[in-house]
């Protein structure tokens, strides 16, 4: 059985939302297989444990928190797009990268402590997915037509036309065009 690709890009769509959503700049989002992977996110900051660890607090545990949120995302996502797509050996990775992040946060040795901040996590990046999912469903749906987005400005432009009216999407609008289609003004044009 061949892969999905529409499942594949709803959850890259979910981590790249995600950490745009967070401040994190995306570099490249794509649907391609690479090694084990289906599909993968680049982005600046999130996920590198030896910079997030030796951060100071408080922004240590924001940058921790940020880098579980991003990889929770994708699972997550892919959950909401369609549940019985998710298999356990999906966002493996992404899981290990969420432990070594509770690990940091919780101690490795205090369980109950680790499983609160687990719950706290998943909710917490349910609440983004769901706000933020038309912005995942638009991007899903350019990744299965181009498979690879790249350029920190190209994927923010894509995530927020999903807030403009259809036909008005993937189009080069001004940033006065996007405000006057987002406030739900028609467009008019000299």
């Amino acid at each position: 059985m061949g892969i999905d690709r529409d499942v594949v890009a709803h959850h890259e769509a979910g981590h790249a939302v995600a950490a745009h959503v967070l401040g994190v700049n995306v570099e490249r989002v794509a649907i391609q297989s690479e090694g084990d992977a289906a599909g993968h996110v680049v982005h600046d900051y999130g996920c590198n444990m030896n910079e997030i660890i030796y951060e100071e607090e408080p922004d240590r545990q924001w940058a921790l928190e940020r880098a579980a949120i991003i990889s929770l995302a994708g699972e997550i996502a892919q959950r909401r797009f369609r549940a019985e797509s998710v298999e356990e050996w999906h966002g493996g990775a992404d899981r290990i990268s969420v432990h070594h992040v509770l690990d940091n946060l919780a101690g490795a040795t205090d369980q109950e402590l680790h499983d609160a901040w687990w719950h706290l996590l998943v909710l917490r990046t349910e609440r983004l997915v769901t706000t933020h999912w038309l912005a995942i469903e638009w991007l899903a749906a350019v990744l299965v037509k181009q498979t690879v987005i790249e350029g920190v400005a190209e994927i923010e432009h894509t995530i927020g036309d999903a807030q403009l009216p259809l036909k008005h999407r993937g189009k080069r609008l001004s940033v006065s065009e996007r405000i006057t289609l987002v406030s739900g003004k028609p467009l008019t044009r000299p």
